[in-house]
C-alpha cells in the first residue's frame, strides 16, 4: 500500500478547493499534474478524503498503543482513554518509534562541528539565532513538546442557555434555563477518602413566573441574559418575554424591572451599582434606577432616525444591536439607526453625542477605564475605536469577511476579536494594524470571552470545541518583534494553549464565561447539559 506524491498533491489541492483556498490551489494547479488527475478520479473520490486519511493515521497510530508486538492487547490505561488523542500526539509516538537519523562521526555536517568546536564567548551566528527562536517558544512546563492541553469537564450542569461567573468570587456561577428559571451556584473541590473530586451546591433559584411574550409569539421563556454588579453583591436575570428581575447573591428578590416586551439582549450596570440599562430586540433601551426600580429613560431608535420615550413597537424593524455600554456612572452609549451609535447622560432625554462609522448593527460595545477608549464591533466586520469628544473612530480595522461575535481589550494597546468567518484576530491601536491571526476554515466562531486578567481568550465553535488562546505568550512575542517591519506585516499565529471538544455531534454552543481566576470555563450547550471545564 502506497501513495504517490502526485497523487498527495491532487488531494492536498481538493482539500485547497473545497476550503476556498483558490490562489494556493491555482499555484498548485500550475506546478502539477492535479488537472489530469482530475479528469480521472473526481467522481471517485468524495469531499473531505485528505482529513479523512489523516484521522485514519491517527486512530490507527493510537491502536498502535493498545496492541504489543506479539499483537496482544496492552493493558488499558484510563488516563489515556479520557484525552482526546490528537495529530501533535500520533507525530510525538512516530518519532519516538523512528527517530530522526542523527549526524554523527565523519557524517556530520561542517557547519554543526563548526558549531561544537565554538565555545560560550563564540557562539556561532546559528547557535545565536536558535538561542532566539527559543526565547520565543512556548515554555515546556506549559505546552510539553507542542501538546496541546486537553480540558476537563469537572461538572455538568443543566441545559442551559446562558452563563456567567460571580466577579469577585471564583466559586459562585448562575446559569440561565430554557424554563423562566435561573440557578446560583457553587462549585468547590472537595476531598472524600483521600479522592479529590468537584461538588456542585445550588445556592439558590432565580424563578420567572412562565409568562409568554405577546409580541415574540415563542412557546418558550429561557432565561436570555444574566449579568451581576461590579461587587458582585446583585444579579440581574431577564427573560423572553422581556422581565428583568433583580436579586442578591443569596437568591433573594429585591425587585421587579417589568417594562419590556420583547427579549432581553443586553444588560449592563454602571460602576456603582446604582442603574442599569438593558435592551431587547426590538431595539428598546431602558434607563433603571435600580433602588426604587423606576424607569428613568426609554429609548426606541429606529431605522428612520429619531428616538421617542413614546413611540411605539414596530417589530417588523430590524435590529440595531445586541450590545450597551457605560462609558461612565452617568454616561452611557446604545446602537443606533445605520449603525450610528449614540451617547447618552443620565439625566437627558436626547443624545450628548453621535458616533458614525459602522454600516450595520452593532455587535460589541466595550469601554476601557483606563485608556478612557471605546471599542466598538459591528457585524459589517469592522472594528472601531473612539476617543470622548470626537465623532470620527481614531482607529479603524478591516479584516473579518463576516459578523464580529466578540470583542475585548487586551492591555491598553491591543483589541482581541472573533467572528463568524471562524478567525480570531489581535489588533494593535500603536501600529494601526493586525499583529495576530488565527483561523479554523469553514467553522463560524459563535461565541468568545477573555480571562479576567487578560491572559487568555476562549472561543467557542459551531461544531462544539472550544479553543482557548494563549495571550500572556503572545504578548511576548510580539514584544520581541516590536520594531520588526516583517513582524508587522506577518502576523503572527496565537499560540493555542487548550482544547475541549463536545461528544454530541451538531451541538453548537450558546455561551462561554470565566470565572474570576481564570481558572474554569462554563459552557452552555444547544443540545446537551453545559459543562464546567477546568484549566
Amino acid at each position: 500500500m502506497s501513495i504517490t506524491s502526485e497523487e498527495l498533491n491532487y488531494l492536498i489541492w481538493r482539500y485547497c478547493q473545497e476550503m476556498g483556498h483558490e490562489v494556493s490551489a491555482l499555484a498548485l494547479q500550475d506546478e502539477t499534474r492535479v488537472l489530469e488527475f482530475d479528469e480521472k478520479y473526481k467522481e471517485h473520490i468524495p469531499l473531505g478524503t485528505l482529513v479523512n486519511l489523516v484521522q485514519r493515521g491517527i486512530l490507527y497510530t493510537e491502536s498502535e498503543l493498545m496492541v504489543d508486538s506479539k499483537g496482544d492487547i496492552s493493558a488499558l490505561n484510563e488516563h489515556h482513554l479520557s484525552e482526546d488523542f490528537n495529530l501533535v500526539q500520533a507525530l510525538q509516538i512516530d518519532k519516538e518509534k523512528f527517530p530522526e537519523i542523527s549526524s554523527e562521526g565523519r557524517f556530520t555536517l561542517e557547519t554543526n562541528s563548526e558549531s561544537n568546536k565554538a565555545g560560550e564567548d563564540g557562539a556561532s551566528t546559528v547557535e545565536r539565532e536558535t538561542q532566539e527562536d527559543d526565547t520565543n517558544s512556548i515554555d515546556s512546563s506549559d505546552n510539553l513538546d507542542g501538546f496541546v492541553k486537553i480540558l476537563k469537564e469537572i461538572v455538568k450542569l443543566d441545559n442551559i442557555v446562558s452563563s456567567t461567573w460571580n466577579p469577585l468570587d471564583e466559586s459562585i456561577l448562575a446559569y440561565g434555563e430554557k424554563n423562566s428559571v435561573a440557578r446560583l451556584a457553587r462549585i468547590v473541590e472537595t476531598d472524600q477518602e483521600g479522592k479529590k473530586y468537584w461538588k456542585l451546591t445550588i445556592i439558590a433559584e432565580l424563578r420567572h413566573p412562565f409568562a409568554l411574550s405577546a409580541s415574540s409569539g415563542k412557546t418558550t421563556n429561557q432565561v436570555t441574559c444574566l449579568a451581576w454588579s461590579h461587587d458582585g453583591n446583585s444579579i440581574v436575570t431577564g427573560v423572553e418575554n422581556g422581565e428583568l428581575r433583580l436579586w442578591n447573591k443569596t437568591g433573594a428578590l429585591l425587585n421587579v424591572l417589568n417594562f419590556h416586551r420583547a427579549p432581553i439582549v443586553s444588560v449592563k450596570w454602571n460602576k456603582d451599582g446604582t442603574h442599569i440599562i438593558s435592551m431587547d430586540v426590538e431595539n428598546v433601551t431602558i434607563l433603571w434606577n435600580v433602588i426604587s426600580g423606576t424607569v428613568m429613560q426609554h429609548f426606541e431608535l429606529k431605522e428612520t432616525g429619531g428616538s421617542s420615550t413614546n413611540a411605539e413597537n414596530h417589530s417588523g424593524d430590524g435590529s440595531l444591536g445586541v450590545d450597551v455600554e457605560w462609558v461612565d456612572d452617568d454616561k452611557f452609549v446604545i446602537p443606533g439607526p445605520k449603525g450610528a451609535i449614540f451617547v447618552y447622560q443620565i439625566t437627558e432625554k436626547t443624545p450628548t453625542g453621535k458616533l458614525i462609522g459602522h454600516h450595520g448593527p452593532i455587535s460589541v460595545l466595550e469601554f476601557n477605564d483606563t485608556n478612557k477608549l471605546l471599542l466598538s464591533a459591528s457585524d459589517d466586520g469592522t472594528l472601531r475605536i473612539w476617543h470622548g469628544g470626537n465623532g470620527n473612530s481614531q482607529n479603524c480595522f478591516y479584516g473579518h469577511s463576516q459578523s464580529i461575535v466578540s470583542a475585548s481589550w487586551v492591555g491598553d494597546d491591543k483589541v482581541i476579536s472573533c467572528s463568524m468567518d471562524g478567525s480570531v484576530r489581535l489588533w494593535s491601536l500603536k501600529q494601526n494594524t493586525l499583529l495576530a491571526l488565527s483561523i479554523v476554515d469553514g467553522v463560524p466562531i459563535f461565541a468568545g470571552r477573555i480571562s479576567q486578567d487578560g491572559q487568555k481568550y476562549a472561543v467557542a465553535f459551531m461544531d462544539g470545541q472550544v479553543n482557548v488562546y494563549d495571550l500572556k505568550k503572545l504578548n511576548s512575542k510580539s514584544r520581541s518583534l516590536n520594531g520588526n517591519r516583517d513582524g508587522i506585516l506577518n502576523p503572527l499565529p496565537i499560540p493555542l494553549y487548550a482544547s475541549y471538544q463536545s461528544s454530541q455531534d451538531n451541538d453548537y454552543i450558546f455561551d462561554l464565561s470565566w470565572n474570576c481566576a481564570g481558572n474554569k470555563i462554563s459552557v452552555a450547550y444547544s443540545l446537551q447539559e453545559g459543562s464546567v471545564v477546568a484549566i
